[in-house]
Order: C-alpha cells, then structure tokens, then sequence
C-alpha cells in the first residue's frame, strides 16, 4: 500500500485580522480574514449598451517559456508504468450545436469561459467581448465589448480575465472581470444578472484589486458558488512583474450573491495569507458542485504548479458561511499517485510559433458521489508532449484523502487548457466530460473532448473542430493558447455538457469555438461556416482602426478620440502600458463615416497623433 504525505493546517476564522505590510508578504504565517461591505456602482441593460469603440491594449513581446520559470525540487523520480495501462474503453461522446462563437478581438490569449441556463440562454465571454444566445430560438443578441459592460465601473481602465458562471438554483448568472495592471488602477467588477435572460439587466459592483492596501494588484480570477454565496479567487501580485516572479499569494473572496441579484449591499469576506509551510499556495482552483450547488463549505484545489516534477496537491476547505462563529479555513497536503510534470510548448503547423502552455495550475474542477475530479496541463512522461492530467480525490472531507493522477494518450497530438464537468446521472455514476483544445504539427489548432470515470477509463477522443489556420499574432515566437477555456452542465439535461475554447483562423487570428457534448443522443445542428478574417491593421480602417506602440518603460497613457474639427469625441483608455512593443485598437464600426484623430499622449512625455479614416 501506497504511503501517503499528509499535513493539515486550520484556523478558526474568527474577526477581522489586522494587515500589516512587508515587501515579500504578510508576517504571519496563519491564514486570516478580513470583512467588507460591497456596494452596488451601476445597473447596466446589455441590450441597449451603445457606443461600443471597444478599446484595447495588447502586449506582443510574449516571454518565453523555459527553464528561469521552472521550480526545482529535490524530488524522487517515478517511472510513468504507475500509471493505469488496462483501460476500459467507454462509450464514444456525441457532438451536438458546434458553432462559432466570440470573434476575434484584437487580443490574446482568448481566455474563454461559458454558461448556460436551464432554459437554454447561453453566455460566452473571451478577453475584449460578451456572445449572448437563446440556444431553443437560435436569436444572436448583437456581441458587446467588455469595455462597455463594464463603462460606470471600469474608470476608462483596461478590463481582461472575464468569467461567468450559472446559478441554477436562482436561474441567474454572475460574470466577473477583472480591470487594471498596477495596485492604484486594479479593480474586480462583478455582474449579477437581475433576470434569467444575460442580454437583460445585470447589477455592477466593485471590489478593490489591492484589498490589503500593499501596493499589489489583482489577476487571474477564478470562480464557484455554494446555493447561498459567491467564492472568487485571484493572485495577488507586484506591479511591473511577471505572473510567475511577481505573485505574492492567492486571495479568496466570499460573497453572499442573492444580495447581488437584487442590487443590495453585499457582505463579503476576504481570505488571505492561506500558506503550506510558510509558503503561500499558488492558484486556488474553486471546486463546483457536479450536479447541484453544495454547501456550506467550498473546497479550492492546487499544486505546485511551476515544478519541473512533482506530485503534491493540496486541497483548501473554507467551511460554513459568511459571518460564522465556527467557520475555519484548512489546507491539506497529499501525494498523488503519479507525477505531474511542467508542460512542454505545444506545436503548430508553423514550426516557428508553438503554443505557450503557461504551467500545471488547476483550471477545473468539481464535486460530486464523494469524490472531487480535476484537470490541468502537464507533459506526458511516454512521449514528452503536452496533455490532460487527470485527478481524482476520494473522500475529500477524510483526514487523509486519496489522489489518484492519469495521462490523457496523445500519440501526435498535443492537448491543453482542459476543463470538467459532471456528466453523471446517479450516485454510482462518476462520468465527467474533459474538453481542451488540440493542435499539432499536421492540424491546426482546435478544440476536443474525451469521456472519463474517476476509474482511469477513457472514451475515444472526439475531434470536435479542427481550426482553419495556424495562428500567428504575437511579434515574438511564442503564441498565446490559454488561459483558459470554458465547460459547464447542463443541468437539467444530464449527460449534456456545453463547452467554449480557442480555435484558429483562416487568417491566422484565434476565434471562440462553443460545442454541445452529451453522452447520449442530441439533436445535431449544423456547424457555422467561419468568414475569414484579414488581420485588421488596415487604414483607411473597416471594422477596427490599430496602432502599434513601442514603450522604453512603462507609462500612464491617455487614448482620446478627436473629429475632423478637433472637438473631443471621447476618451477611449487610460491606462498604464507595459513596456517594449504593444498594440492599441479600438472598434470603427459604429461610427459615422469621416476623418478622426486619435491623441495618444503619456505622463513621461510620449505624443502620438494618428489620422483615422471611416469609411
């Protein structure tokens, strides 16, 4: 029998915890809490939102991925036959609506997330715009920018990592965003529909990206409901840094979500300082209820995602609700039965820009019949390539869980940014539907699924969309695949799963793919047939006017927008640019034909003036 590691670490989160500031972090080594009261800022109809210039800033020099980024553990190494090998094979997946879905946005990565109610309204939102579709009449409500979702909260500041999520116990939905790059602009606007219908009316609020008011900003949301509250985690991080060399610690946020669709104050808490051996825990991963919102508690899952090899998962537990005498937050630390490994660059059909894989954070994940299943990035030990790592953690509320790890088999290609949900119909049913997307030297990159069973067992892949063209955007070698991709069950059709992820062009851009995914039969609806989309760099400009920008160090830029006559027409952005080369853009369409001037001017005395043509 397998020896398993096994730490737990637990407070009682009791009051409200003072912060005090240090430069690597706080010096207690005890998670804590502080609470807040969260106001709403503004109530926006999606439908009639109008001036849509979608405005955004794209950084093009991607950093490579290598060895700097790569912990090292002192670690033993394990041979890849422990993993299972006798695999049953299980019923083939079915492909339903397969459609087009987020346009390109002048943007990347795609950051992909999705939902969908019981009564078929669907939302999809990627990194610059929100698609909203009624799936029974097949009605397209028109594609609105993130920039104008969020205009009464967003400051004029960049916003980016949205997701979205369904509540099927109040048939509502929440979409997060997140706005600003350094603690003085950083914010988390946070929507709560007011109807079941995404293109009606949704509630604005904002929580504060630099809660601790140490100098750090917020990035990388991720998001989970109990039937009484919301949980949002996110880095934490330093301004002007990398993701990797700048994070500080994951913070978790509480909310009570009722108040949010309704428009009342909401009560919040904030977890922090949540550490194993004095270490804070990267990316805590939101774990949802498989065919229903549990509650109280609400579990987070992680590892050491940055490792060159490693099998530790630790595994968060937040009990009870908001405002708890008895609530504690603990953190177990356990072994996994195989390795993950730090994911390799996934190939393209152009050998000079592979895929960036980011690292082996969990990206999804869920519980349900005892058991929390999850996935991430990680490389495969047979053939070095970059695939699905597949865990399973038995009787998670146990003093000493199990984790059970699998490789998803991939002989030529390389899959990645996988997500999960439940596909099960019983108590005695663990099937889960893992959707990733999919490239390799010979096919461009797409988006596919495969059926699991918590047992190591695995249905053939289905190829659900191969792409149209390599993608090739950013200036340097790397392209952007993640960070993430979307999944979510249907929950009133068991079986049924809709997903979202990253699909290439025929011009070279990235584009949404949004698929429905059952183990039985579905209806099949006939795929979109996707125009290509020339890279829109062009002026006079059609749908999108770009500028291209090349900063010797960061800068607070302002972006205005003048007519011909030199009056104001409106201020697109203002924000702070990183440095090196990046790329401005904002959308042309809605506007009246004619000759504009676009002002780009900084607070370090950078001046750009350029003359916009609509046709």
């Amino acid at each position: 029998m397998k020896n398993y590691l096994f730490c737990l670490l637990i407070i009682s989160a009791v009051g409200t915890a003072q912060v005090s500031k240090k430069k690597h972090g706080l010096e207690s080594h005890v998670p804590a809490k502080k609470s807040f009261t969260i106001k709403k800022v503004a109530t926006i109809e999606f439908s009639e939102l109008k001036d849509d210039y979608a405005p955004k800033l794209l950084v093009t020099e991607m950093p490579k991925q290598g060895s700097k980024k790569i912990e090292h553990y002192n670690y033993p190494e394990k041979q890849a036959s422990q993993e299972k090998t006798n695999y049953v094979p299980l019923a083939p997946l079915v492909k339903g609506s397969s459609i087009f879905g987020n346009p390109f946005g002048s943007s990347t990565p795609n950051d992909n997330d999705i939902a969908i109610s019981n009564s078929g309204k669907l939302i999809s939102v990627a990194n610059t715009n929100i698609y909203v579709k009624d799936i029974v009449t097949g009605s397209v409500s028109p594609n609105k920018s993130l920039a104008a979702f969020t205009a009464p909260t967003n400051s004029l500041h960049q916003e980016f990592d949205p997701k979205v999520i369904y509540d099927q116990d109040k048939d509502r939905f929440v979409l997060v965003c997140l706005v600003g790059f350094v603690d003085t602009t950083s914010k988390i606007i946070v929507g709560f529909s007011q109807t079941n219908d995404p293109a009606g009316a949704w509630n604005l609020y904002t929580i504060p990206g630099d809660p601790l008011n140490m100098g750090l900003w917020s990035d990388y949301p991720m998001i989970s409901m109990t039937d009484k509250e919301l949980f949002l985690s996110v880095n934490y991080l330093y301004n002007d840094s990398t993701w990797q060399a700048g994070f500080v610690e994951t913070l978790v946020w509480q909310m009570k979500k009722d108040s949010g669709y309704v428009g009342q104050s909401i009560g919040s808490t904030l977890h922090y300082n949540i550490k194993y051996n004095n270490k804070a825990i990267r990316n805590l991963c939101p774990v949802k209820g498989g065919s229903q919102l549990y509650s109280p508690n609400m579990y987070f899952v992680s590892n050491r995602n940055l490792a060159n090899q490693n099998d530790t998962v630790f595994l968060v537990n937040i009990t009870d609700t908001i405002g708890a005498p008895t609530q504690t937050l603990t953190v177990k630390c356990m072994t996994a039965s195989v390795p993950y490994y730090f994911p390799p660059s996934a190939r393209q059909t152009l050998s000079t820009a592979p895929m960036a894989t980011n690292d082996c954070r969990n990206l999804g994940a869920f519980l349900e019949n005892n058991k929390i299943q999850y996935v991430h990035n990680t490389m495969n030990p047979t053939n070095s390539l970059c695939t699905v790592y597949y865990g399973v953690i038995d009787n998670p509320a146990a003093a000493s869980p199990t984790v059970t790890g699998y490789y998803l088999s991939n002989d030529t290609m390389d899959f990645g940014y996988p997500n999960i949900s439940y596909a099960g119909t019983s108590s005695s049913d663990n099937t889960s539907i893992i959707s990733f997307d999919h490239t390799s030297n010979k096919v461009f990159t797409g988006v596919s699924a495969v059926r699991a069973d918590a047992q190591g067992n695995w249905s053939p892949i289905l190829r659900i969309q191969n792409g149209a063209g390599y993608v090739d955007f950013v200036s340097l070698s790397l392209e952007r695949w993640g960070d993430y991709t979307g999944s979510q069950r249907r929950y009133n059709n068991p079986g049924e799963v809709w997903m979202s992820g990253y699909y290439g062009a025929g011009n070279h851009s990235h584009v949404t793919w949004i698929a429905q995914i059952a183990t039985g039969t579905l209806t099949q609806v006939k795929e979109n047939t996707i125009n290509s989309e020339a890279k829109l760099f062009p002026n006079p400009a059609k749908d999108i006017f770009s500028v291209e920008l090349h900063l010797s160090k960061p800068e607070y830029l302002r972006f205005e927008l003048y007519d011909s006559q030199g009056k104001l027409v409106t201020v697109l952005l203002k924000d702070w640019v990183k440095a090196l080369d990046n790329v401005f853009s904002f959308r042309t369409a809605e506007m009246p034909k004619g000759i504009y001037i676009l002002k780009i001017n900084g607070n370090y005395n950078t001046a750009i003036t350029k003359k916009v043509i609509v046709e």
